[in-house]
């Protein structure tokens, strides 16, 4: 395990390393200079930052290649697929219980209850969640919490900040897996509501089958990174990105696999919501294959986006196969693809590239770290850390600077500011959300 967690801890820094040095090359070409000696002087900077990228590119693929060496892949895979069917089994179990009218139930407009939807059209879509709970076997419902006296079914807030709050709200890990989890993945919480999505998110025969013609005729292949651009109302909510700083990140994964395969394809599937945006990345990127769903360009204009559910969730499984994403998690299209892409690899976490946030779900719980060195901040706005110093990450969402450093909080001294990825750990959330199931017969 201390192995899993080191290796993962170089690869982590690796990462928001090279993505500081990348910052700071791009703002050195930037700059107008007129003296002819500070010209040179930032022409060096510029090839020290370039060569501080390619020595960090070697190292990331000299990790990548020392999992498949020491075995530790095929335990990593085996592991995850175990884990994760369990959960499945497990949540297969109270969705088929054995008497719907005395089962204990969740209504949705969690701990062991069926869960019963309003379906609506999502049928047309997915498999039903299960085969016989229906809405005619809720009667008697309660307002959530429900706790007076022995009740059988609750109907869950219709927003998601549920007053109170249950302990096993997101980001929390289950106590009977969190040891086995924490193991093999880098986003443990990301995981766990991942396996929720893996067991409603079923695509049905229709849905498959408009992903596979799509995937037929559009000769989708590996390897691919997917990039989800969201514009058309992102300046309202969150900051807006070029389709430069996307292909900036996709560049970056491709100049890491040419130093396994030589000439490697360069291929894109790109997803938006603005329709410009495919004729753009033709033009400025044509040494790329960029694959997209030819109904993509029909959906930009809002009023049309809003009945194009199957083009949506196309672009969102389509995105989720690839070999990487490069997309904002301050979306919820980018949220999703990220959850989804959990059930998909043994740890997808190392398969998406967020320009905004870390993962998040909305109203989480607090996500703690705990400081694994000391920090005396050398610039304005980061904060200082004693060893073993807790930092509750972010103020509202989790901010990632892309250049080795979070926003937080100290909870010891209450300062807050920027601290150093590098320099904490993780402190996982574990509560007990008790499962009275026999994992063998798959039986309640």
């Amino acid at each position: 395990m201390e192995h899993e967690l080191v290796q993962r801890q170089v690869e982590g820094t690796c990462r928001r390393t090279n993505g500081l040095s990348m910052i700071r090359s791009n703002n050195s070409c930037k700059k107008k200079v007129k003296s002819k000696k500070v010209e040179v002087n930032a022409n060096e900077l510029k090839n020290i930052l370039e060569e501080i990228q390619d020595r960090i590119r070697v190292t990331q693929y000299d990790l990548r290649q020392l999992k498949d060496v020491d075995g530790s892949r095929t335990w990593r895979e085996r592991e995850a697929a175990e884990l994760s069917d369990l959960i499945q089994r497990r949540l297969y179990a109270i969705q088929h219980p054995p008497n719907c009218t005395t089962a204990k139930t969740v209504a949705c407009r969690m701990e062991r209850r069926t869960l019963v939807l309003y379906p609506g059209n999502w049928n047309k879509y997915f498999l039903p969640i299960n085969s016989s709970c229906n809405s005619s076997h809720l009667t008697n419902i309660s307002r959530w919490p429900g706790l007076e006296g022995d009740i059988r079914v609750i109907e869950f807030p219709l927003w998601d900040k549920p007053v109170p709050a249950p302990d096993y709200m997101p980001l929390s890990l289950p106590r009977d897996i969190w040891r086995r989890l924490v193991r093999f993945h880098g986003d443990p919480g990301a995981w766990w509501v991942g396996q929720f999505f893996q067991y409603v998110l079923r695509p049905n025969q229709h849905l498959q089958d408009i992903i596979h013609n799509l995937t037929t005729t559009l000769d989708f292949q590996t390897p691919i990174v997917g990039v989800h651009i969201r514009l058309t109302d992102k300046k309202k909510e969150a900051k807006l990105h070029s389709l430069e700083e996307y292909m900036t990140q996709v560049e970056e994964y491709y100049k890491v696999l040419d130093l396994k395969e030589k000439n490697a394809t360069r291929r894109i599937y790109l997803a938006s919501d603005e329709r410009k945006i495919f004729s753009d990345a033709k033009i400025k990127y044509p040494h790329y294959q960029i694959l997209y769903n030819p109904e993509s360009e029909k959906l930009g204009e809002l009023k049309l986006r809003r009945y194009s559910v199957s083009s949506c969730l196309t672009d969102i499984f389509m995105l989720s196969r690839c070999s990487l994403v490069v997309a904002t998690l301050s979306s919820n299209i980018g949220r999703l693809v990220y959850e989804i892409m959990q059930s998909l690899y043994p740890d997808g976490s190392l398969y998406f590239s967020s320009l905004d946030n870390d993962y998040f779900v909305h109203f989480q719980r607090p996500k703690l770290a705990r400081a694994r060195f000391p920090h005396s901040p050398r610039r304005q706005g980061v904060i200082k850390m004693q060893t073993g110093d807790l930092v509750k990450e972010g103020y509202k969402y989790p901010i990632n600077f892309h250049n080795g450093f979070a926003e937080g909080i100290n909870l010891r001294t209450k300062e807050k500011g920027k601290y150093p990825y590098y320099k904490v750990e993780s402190v996982y959330d574990i509560v007990n959300t008790s499962y009275s199931h026999d994992d063998a017969t798959g039986k309640l």
